[in-house]
């Protein structure tokens, strides 16, 4: 899939179609069997409890190994809350058929679980996933970043210009696996525009890729 055709995918999703885990997290495994995929999909913000989890910002240790890799608080706990349901899940993916590639995507909210499930499933299972977001914020920390860039095949992070969301949270040191900028023509007033700009990823005519 083209990302645009991917997150228009994502999108249409029904919010039935999702699992609801541990602090209200929604997740979905989709077989693509003609293209020989798993694809975890992580739901976008949908309740106050993502909200929440959306403004705890402070870092915390969100796994102590031999990286001592650090988030935010709130998404790191958002996914630990539900990583084990969701990689029991993957487990049963894999077993029933390793040769499938593993795609792990998100939007918005989703895009930031996104990359602790990608770290937890190499950490589990030794399996590399490919990475696909949209207008996910920034839910890592610090130098460890580069740890969990060698734990995934590939990650493409599509952020547009004029996608507040995108620079979530607004301080040094917070960062993703990748930025994928789309879109022309910053301007700092349409930052203020959500409702346009973080739900633009479905239109190809943003994307430099053809």
């Amino acid at each position: 899939m083209k990302p645009w055709e991917l997150f228009n995918y994502i999108r249409d999703i029904r919010h039935d179609e999702y699992i609801t885990s541990g602090d209200d997290v929604q997740w979905t495994v989709k077989v693509d069997d003609e293209n020989k995929i798993f694809r975890l999909i992580f739901e976008d913000s949908c309740g106050k409890r993502d909200w929440l989890n959306n403004l705890n910002f402070p870092v915390k240790i969100y796994k102590r190994q031999e990286s001592c890799l650090l988030a935010a608080r709130g998404w790191g706990k958002a996914y630990k809350s539900c990583k084990d349901e969701v990689m029991k899940a993957m487990e049963i993916a894999i077993w029933l058929d390793p040769c499938y590639e593993i795609h792990i995507c998100g939007w918005s909210y989703g895009g930031a679980l996104s990359l602790l499930a990608a770290e937890d499933l190499f950490y589990r299972f030794h399996k590399k996933a490919r990475v696909f977001t949209f207008g996910a914020p920034k839910p890592l920390f610090g130098r460890k970043t580069q740890y969990v860039r060698s734990c995934v095949e590939e990650v493409h992070q599509y952020s547009h210009v004029n996608d507040c969301v995108t620079i979530m949270p607004p301080f040094p040191g917070y960062k993703r696996l990748a930025t994928d900028r789309i879109g022309k023509g910053f301007c700092l007033l349409k930052l203020f525009n959500p409702r346009k700009y973080h739900r633009i990823y479905g239109d190809e005519s943003q994307y430099n890729e053809k």
